[in-house]
């Protein structure tokens, strides 16, 4: 794989952590919010697959 391809790759693995961030820090709330923490899990699988 070449650097080009790589940083391409990890940075969509970065943006995949930060959506599992939100997802759990919405969950983790007083009243959470669920369909917005739904949508982040969606996302961060997306962008492993």
């Amino acid at each position: 794989m070449d650097d080009t391809k790589r940083e391409w790759v990890r940075s969509w693995l970065v943006k995949a952590h930060s959506d599992l961030r939100s997802a759990r820090a919405l969950l983790a709330l007083d009243e959470p919010v669920t369909d917005t923490a739904a949508y982040h899990c969606q996302q961060a699988a997306e962008r492993r697959r």
